[in-house]
């Protein structure tokens, strides 16, 4: 790949060039107005949603670069102020505004040609969940999430003495001295647990603002609006619970497997939490020495997938739109971010100099690639905003760019390791994914304390994470999901993971039996966003919309035969 220096080109407004993303009055004076169009027409109802989807873009790029600087620098307070204001004074505010027009459009009596059906279907969901004393509760829970990131940014700890974030703690536990690494371990436990009351109270109150939201809306349940809400059309809940019963069957069986191949090769009896990330043979792999080395070869490794894919992120690198490094005061987690008006996101990381950032910011660029693609589809509603699909485009290309992952690792054998450790992760996240959502699909159906709540937490553990010993770390086991920032500031945004990991090693299967067509699937699949129901864009993608028993059972002895090649077995 040539580097060169080229950078985003901001898109041009084709309505409201002149438009300030801050001023509410003008924006609300330009909605009126578009409230008081005449609908005869299709290509009417074509212009006014191009209209409110130019306005939705102005609206959200400011909205983006607040929550960007605000995660980018969680310790300081006037970046959280000045985006909760702006969600507060300028979004929250128009919301009842753009329903009147989804309004206006769902009840028009224009003959609308198919191509339209799918967006009426998503204006109707919109419509009948809205409520407009809901606005004030969703600013409220806004605010109170956005702490999160807050406090668990905030969080320093010795270790040996120096003072490190909890992120920073990671790389020790793939230390091959056990001792280092149960410190390390237990130092990030102890930092989190000496926050639990703080973080046990931030949630119970965001749980009361939610569930009031529900039942202004209607439902018994803050579960079931929630599914509701996201659109979730083609599956049930009870489709859900089916999804955890066929994990726990099928995937179980190969998660002890792999726990118990891998107490054997550390020579332990028993192995600990602080024993599943540490290489079984002792090595560390070191992925890159510098962020620039780090990006640098992903621009190299998303190049050999399509040369397009590396040009986009180093255009993304040569742009500023990049921010990868763990420091004091960031946020946890990482994200892509779109920003429609830049015409590109930002991708926000943690890296730490370990293997799992290079799953991270290959996952966040196929993303990324996902924005570049959509963000000049016309129609908001056809964007990829549902997350089974967002995340079979940032799933997929983690394992597409595999083969290619010898720019980090030039030795031939920690290459293989990096592989086994991508495709055992891909499988062993599902126990932990289900985790996560019956968690939230119980503590949104049922009352209960801190204590209980933390109580059913380590009995999904010992359900979901059986192989690895939490004897004499029950405090511990039970506050894990104090780790998971989504239950936090995404309620129920994490079941999509599941259902998009095993769509993206179905993509990986094809992929192993025809790459050429498994890409061009790929890309095209990237270019339909939300333009049709998620079976037919997995389709697109060559793959079905499947979390089936039998599927499941399908991709695990796929994946148990690749890394039987892999391990030489």
């Amino acid at each position: 790949m040539i580097f060169t220096n080229k950078k985003i080109e901001k898109r041009e407004r084709k309505y409201f060039k002149d438009l300030s993303s801050t001023d509410a009055e003008k924006i609300i004076e330009v909605l009126n107005s578009l409230l008081e169009k005449q609908i005869t027409k299709e290509e009417d109802v074509v212009e006014l949603v191009e209209k409110l989807t130019e306005l939705s873009d102005i609206v959200a790029e400011e909205m983006g670069w607040r929550y960007i600087n605000m995660t980018r620098f969680a310790d300081k307070k006037e970046y959280a102020e000045k985006f909760n204001e702006y969600f507060q004074n300028v979004v929250s505010e128009l919301k009842p505004y753009y329903i009147k027009l989804e309004k206006k459009i769902y009840d028009s009596d224009v003959k609308i040609s198919k191509e339209y059906v799918h967006m009426l279907n998503i204006i109707s969901n919109n419509i009948e969940l809205f409520r407009e004393e809901n606005i004030p509760l969703q600013v409220e829970e806004r605010k109170l999430s956005n702490k999160y990131g807050a406090i668990f940014g905030s969080i320093e700890v010795e270790f040996r003495g120096e003072k490190k974030t909890l992120q920073q703690l990671l790389p020790y536990l793939k230390s091959p001295d056990r001792e280092i690494r149960e410190e390390a371990w237990r130092k990030r436990f102890h930092g989190l647990l000496e926050k639990r009351e703080e973080l046990d109270k931030l949630f119970d109150e965001l749980k009361e603002i939610r569930i009031k939201q529900a039942r202004n809306a209607g439902f018994d349940n803050y579960r079931d609006y929630m599914h509701k809400l996201k659109g979730r059309f083609e599956y049930t809940v009870d489709d859900v619970y089916k999804f955890h019963e066929a994990v726990e069957k099928k995937v179980m069986p190969f998660f002890k497997k792999r726990m118990e191949k891998r107490a054997k090769k550390l020579g332990l009896e028993v192995l600990k939490p602080w024993d599943t990330a540490v290489d079984v043979d002792g090595k560390v792999l070191n992925p890159y020495q510098t962020v620039d080395e780090f990006v640098d070869k992903a621009i190299k490794i998303l190049g050999k997938v399509k040369p397009l894919f590396g040009e986009r992120l180093e255009m993304m690198k040569n742009s500023g739109l990049l921010d990868l490094e763990n420091r004091k005061g960031k946020a946890p987690g990482g994200y892509n971010y779109p920003l429609p008006e830049t015409g590109a996101p930002f991708i926000f990381m943690n890296a730490t100099g370990q293997s799992g950032d290079v799953r991270t910011l290959l996952h966040e660029s196929g993303h990324a690639m996902h924005t570049f693609e959509t963000v000049n589809i016309p129609i908001t509603y056809y964007r990829p905003n549902r997350m089974e699909i967002a995340e079979l485009a940032s799933m997929s290309m983690e394992l597409l760019t595999m083969h290619y992952w010898s720019e980090y690792y030039k030795d031939e054998e920690e290459y293989k390791k990096a592989m086994i450790e991508e495709l055992e992760h891909a499988v062993l996240f599902l126990p932990w994914c289900m985790t996560v959502d019956a968690f939230q699909q119980w503590i949104y159906t049922n009352d209960h304390t801190p204590e209980e709540r933390a109580q059913y937490f380590g009995k999904l553990m010992d359900k979901f994470n059986q192989g690895v010993d939490w004897s004499g770390l029950e405090l511990e086991k039970q506050y894990r999901w104090l780790f998971q920032l989504h239950i936090f500031e995404v309620p129920f945004y994490y079941i999509e993971y599941g259902i998009a990991q095993l769509g993206a090693l179905s993509i990986y299967k094809n992929y192993i039996e025809n790459p050429e067509k498994t890409i061009e699937n790929y890309h095209n699949f990237l270019k339909v966003g939300y333009k049709v129901p998620i079976d037919k864009v997995y389709e697109v993608a060559g793959i079905k919309l499947d979390f089936s028993e039998e599927h499941i059972e399908e991709i695990v002895n796929f994946v148990e035969e690749r890394l039987r090649l892999l391990e030489g077995e």
